[in-house]
């Protein structure tokens, strides 16, 4: 049917303000990453510096605070936005929440002594979590304005901003790491440490601005959007395959797991190391993230092609695979053992000050500090630039297998509980991890890690036939079903003489 030229321009109108509203999205989700990986190159520092006797486990509860409230936020978010039927009431509820967490982050110090500051900080954290909880409403919104044809390049576009959030953001504590000890204003102090918080703050008002004066959520009418008409009796029968959702779901928290895990233990591992002081940790870290960080963006530019080569079930088993083998190069392989270096003094024009001290180098009350190799400087930049190449590849792929799995079914919900599967991942993850570092060190990412992401390669393998799209099952049932009807007109067809003879 064709449309004059008023039905024409509203379509056109329609679409504008659709794709300004997925772009917007697009914003939110990159703007959320920047916030959550600015602050974990200075977190341990920061830890440090509001009480010197704090240790790994402590960095490990912080560390997973932000996870654990997004972990509680993201599933209820996305089961309110889909009973609304709408986002921006919950996002601007979300972003409030960010600047509250941020702003108590920045100012633990002010607290005073003892274990207080840490609890503010973690709990900061959690609040801040929480407000991430729009993560799930940005990929609820961008499952539900979009055909199942758009939505592969849609979902990779948002996992692309995510992941570019996650470049941007160790890039930026390098930069608010040059502000060293800062200034302070009465009891307020604004140093490398807080700045990273009060930037976040800046970041998330600036989307609330921007989400309050664009985004519309005028979805333009079914027959616009669906490529393909899909009848109700057959959504009735193909019913959604939960097995293949669950299998995305445990694929989705090794890899995130993996992800978090690496931007955790990177300060504390280089600072151990290389024998590096809290501030030049702190900077290297930042550096290395940035600079590997570039696999990152060569993934996103060829994962659409390589999956429609190789088949994307492929490419998450090889991305798995590399995972796996990042983790075996972060074995200790010397050469040399840690460099002994343990506390000391600042000096500031060759005046030194002995009660203000910073952390240098590896905690010699673990006893692994004296036995192991040390970790070259070499291995650890080739392991992390594998890992940043195929943590986006086996991410973009599971969130859109998830999406395709589910088909025209609703997907608000689940993409809220795949985003909490996230969240409790990168929650118990670096709790773990940390204790683990603490306790063995470096090794127990190889011992541990290694395997764990072998695992997934095998469930890939195992769970093939479940991680089918709603599409090829389609496909097939509407294959089945046409054989089906020719079979029965051949058979009408051949017994019309007998019938005629009769």
């Amino acid at each position: 049917m064709r449309m004059n030229s008023e039905e024409s321009s509203y379509y056109v109108l329609a679409e504008r303000k659709r794709w300004r509203s997925i772009r917007i999205m697009y914003l939110t989700l990159f703007l959320n990453s920047t916030g959550f990986s600015i602050i974990l190159p200075s977190l341990w520092p920061y830890l440090q510096e509001l009480s010197p006797t704090v240790n790994y486990s402590f960095l490990g509860i912080a560390a997973a605070g932000f996870s654990v409230g997004q972990l509680f936020a993201s599933p209820i978010m996305g089961k309110w936005s889909t009973d609304r039927g709408r986002v921006t009431l919950p996002a601007q509820i979300c972003m409030v929440l960010g600047v509250l967490g941020n702003l108590m982050y920045a100012l633990a110090g002010t607290a005073g002594a003892g274990t207080v500051p840490l609890w503010l900080v973690t709990v900061g954290r959690v609040i801040t979590g929480a407000g991430a909880g729009c993560i799930a409403l940005a990929r609820s919104y961008h499952s539900t304005v979009t055909s199942i044809d758009e939505r592969t390049g849609v979902v990779s576009k948002g996992s692309m901003a995510q992941a570019s959030g996650f470049i941007i953001g160790p890039g930026l504590s390098f930069l608010t790491s040059l502000a060293g000890k800062g200034i302070q204003y009465r009891s307020i102090v604004f140093d490398q440490y807080t700045l990273p918080a009060y930037l976040c703050v800046v970041l998330i008002l600036f989307n609330m601005i921007i989400l309050a004066l664009y985004f519309r959520e005028d979805v333009p009418p079914t027959e616009f959007m669906i490529n393909s008409v899909i009848q109700s009796s057959e959504i009735t029968t193909l019913r959604v395959r939960w097995s293949g959702v669950v299998v995305c779901s445990v694929l989705f928290y090794i890899a995130m797991m993996s992800f978090t895990i690496t931007e955790t233990l990177g300060t504390p591992l280089l600072q151990a190391e290389l024998g590096l002081s809290q501030t030049k940790a702190i900077k290297y870290s930042s550096i290395f993230l940035t600079c590997t960080s570039v696999f990152s963006f060569i993934t996103f530019s060829i994962v659409t092609p390589l999956g429609r080569r190789f088949g994307e079930r492929k490419m998450m088993g090889i991305a798995f695979a590399l995972s796996g083998i990042a983790y075996i190069l972060l074995y200790p392989m010397g050469p040399g053992h840690i460099p002994r270096v343990q506390w000391t003094p600042l000096a500031v024009n060759n005046t030194v000050f002995q009660d203000d001290k910073e952390v240098v180098g590896c905690n010699w009350s673990n006893k692994w500090c004296y036995t192991q190799l040390r970790v070259s400087i070499y291995q650890y930049i080739c392991a992390t630039s594998i890992l940043l190449f195929a943590y986006p590849l086996s991410t973009v792929i599971i969130i859109s297998r998830v999406t395709k799995i589910l088909g025209p079914h609703p997907q608000g919900t689940v993409l809220g509980i795949l985003t909490g599967i996230g969240c409790l991942s990168r929650a118990v993850g670096p709790a773990i991890f940390s204790s683990l570092f603490e306790l063995l060190g470096p090794v127990c990412t190889t011992y541990l890690l290694s395997p764990v992401c072998f695992f997934g390669c095998l469930l890939i393998y195992l769970g093939r036939e479940s991680l089918e799209s709603f599409q090829e099952r389609l496909k097939s049932y509407r294959s089945d079903i046409f054989s089906r009807n020719e079979h029965i007109i051949n058979d009408v067809n051949d017994r019309e003489p007998l019938i005629k003879e009769v």
